[in-house]
Order: C-alpha cells, then structure tokens, then sequence
C-alpha cells in the first residue's frame, strides 16, 4: 500500500525524528533524494538537521529554504509504504535483515521514479506554468510494528519518507515550493510499481508470491494466520461500522484519534516469543519452513507473463470505460 498525506505542522514533522522504531532500540532516519545531495546531507539524520528543514530553514545556515513561510503551510508530504502482513509477520519472527532491505530496496526505487517528475510552480514574467526539477529531500524512517492494541503491536513493515515541500529549481537558482499534484494523482500507479519491485526482490531471495483478493502475500502464510496480527485494522473497521463510516480518509482520521500510545514495554525478544505464542503449531512450521528459504534458490520470472498481463488489463480496464489514462493500464498491468 501506497498512502500520501500532507503535513502542516513544523511540530508534526519534528516527531518522525522521534524514533524510527516504536517497539526497538532507536535507529536513526536516513537522508534520501537529489535534494538531500544538493543541501549537503548524507546517511544517518541529525536532529538539528531535521528541525532546521521542518522549520523550512536551510540547515547549513540557517536562512529560510522557500519564500512561502506563512503558518499553516505545507511543511512536507509522509509517503507510506505498507509491506504485506505475511512479509511483516515473518521479519518480525526472524529479524532476517535481508527481508527489510528487500523492502528499502523497493521503496526507495519508487521513491526515486517519483522524484524525478516533480515539479515547480513558475510565476515570473507573467508566466503560468509548470517545471521539472526532479529533486526532492526526503527523510526514510523504518518502522516494523503497528500501533498496540491492549498494550501489545503487531508486526507491521512499513516506511515513512517525509518529502520536504521544497526542490531545487536550477533555472531560477533557488529552491521553491514542490508541486506534488501530479504524484497524488498517479499514486495507484507507483503503488503497483512498488508492490511489482517488492515482490520481485522477494522471489529472488526464493521466496514464493500468491495474488489474493486485494493484492498479494507470501505463499503459504494462511489468511488466517495474517488476520491474528491485523487486529490494529480490525479495530478500526469496527469502530468505522458502528459510527456508520465508508470513507477511506475518514477511517484514516479515525484510527487517528483512536489509537493507543506508543510504548517501549517491551523488547523485540519478548514481542517474537508472544507473536510466536498467537500462531498454531501448523502455522509456526509454515512460517518457519519459509524462513529456511531466504537466501535460496530463486524464482525465475516466466517471460510470457508481460505479454498476458497487458492483455488482461486492456480487457478490464476497457470493460466499461473507452478511454483511460494509460498510467491506470500499466497500474492494473503490473497488479
């Protein structure tokens, strides 16, 4: 899953730079993008760094970054990226490294096919128009749980890239706001992008893929056994039903202002062993039958599959519709 939400608040954003885990020993931000390059900042991120980019300040001296500086601005946009449940809940029971990276390695991939069609607004000269600069700054934050539900997170992977609203534009020497309307409104496709990625890298480390109704798991990991460890989501639909609520922005508002505090009561040995503890004897072999495939053999990719998985997004895309954006054909091709 793909989700794109705007952040407002400098002290919203300050927050990301909190921790990087809810549940285990802090680990730092990394700094990501073009922009990142372009102001001087590599690897692990620093607080004042963060601070002085939330606070839209140029954080090698402190000058305002863009023009626009009036309150209630747009500080920034948190792109998350979800990782299926099966993927979550065997990292969470293996702590196997080459499974998050498998999942950064996507990410950040989309992540870099967004930056480079970013744009900015161009107002001067009487101009009213937009420009490629495909640059933006970003900072990644890897999370592996979900917020508690009674005290006690689920396995839950997944990033946080918070995109700076500002980007370089060369032409005119300075950075300005970045326009992001383009990115919203083709996200469906970058979601299938990433999910295509994602799933690739996990059948190169031999790890066998299954559709399912809303997209795809691990084979093997029955639903469930996935739905043991959904109850952050399922707590949230049942609130959404019994307050007669449909839509998806509302439920995010709504598990919002429902959810638990973060806490660190625990430490990731003592979550494994309770994660472990909620499985059945047959889903526990099952998990670990496939974590004795990490790192084996892999999958090989069938070369017809392209060619047929146009076909059928041509057939269903054109079902009921005769013209479509050709990004929702090649979203439902990579699905």
């Amino acid at each position: 899953m793909l989700r794109i939400i705007v952040n407002r608040t400098p002290a919203g954003a300050k927050s990301y730079y909190a921790t990087a885990d809810y549940y285990a020993e802090e680990q730092p931000g990394i700094w990501r993008g073009k922009g990142a390059e372009q102001l001087g900042l590599a690897g692990a991120i620093d607080k004042e760094d963060w601070e002085a980019l939330c606070d839209n300040r140029d954080p090698a001296g402190g000058k305002t970054l863009t023009a626009r500086q009036k309150e209630g601005r747009r500080v920034g946009y948190d792109l998350n990226f979800h990782a299926p449940k099966s993927l979550s809940l065997l990292y969470a029971l293996t702590g196997d490294e080459r499974l998050a990276d498998a999942f950064r390695d996507a990410v950040d991939a989309t992540m870099q096919d967004m930056e480079s069609e970013v744009l900015t607004r161009v107002r001067s000269g009487g101009r009213n128009e937009s420009r490629e600069t495909g640059n933006l700054v970003w900072g990644e934050y890897l999370h592996s749980t979900a917020r508690p539900v009674g005290g006690v997170p689920d396995p839950h992977l997944h990033i946080h890239a918070l995109a700076f609203n500002a980007t370089w534009d060369a032409q005119e020497q300075r950075w300005k706001a970045a326009d992001f309307s383009g990115l919203k409104r083709d996200a469906p496709y970058f979601e299938a992008l990433f999910h295509s990625r994602l799933s690739r890298n996990l059948a190169e480390l031999g790890l066998p893929i299954e559709r399912t109704r809303h997209g795809w798991e691990l084979a093997g990991v029955a639903e469930v056994a996935r739905n043991k460890f959904s109850r952050r989501t399922a707590e949230i639909e049942q609130a959404a039903r019994e307050q007669g609520i449909t839509d998806g922005a509302d439920k995010d508002q709504l598990g919002a202002r429902t959810r638990e505090a973060k806490a660190t009561r625990y430490t990731p040995a003592q979550l494994r062993s309770m994660w472990r503890e909620r499985l059945d004897d047959g889903e526990r072999a099952e998990l670990d039958r496939l974590a004795g495939r990490i790192g084996g053999d892999a999958i090989p990719e069938d070369d017809a599959r392209p060619t047929e998985a146009v076909s059928l997004a041509l057939s269903h895309v054109f079902e009921r519709r005769s013209v479509v954006p050709e990004r929702t054909l090649r979203a439902e091709a990579l699905k």
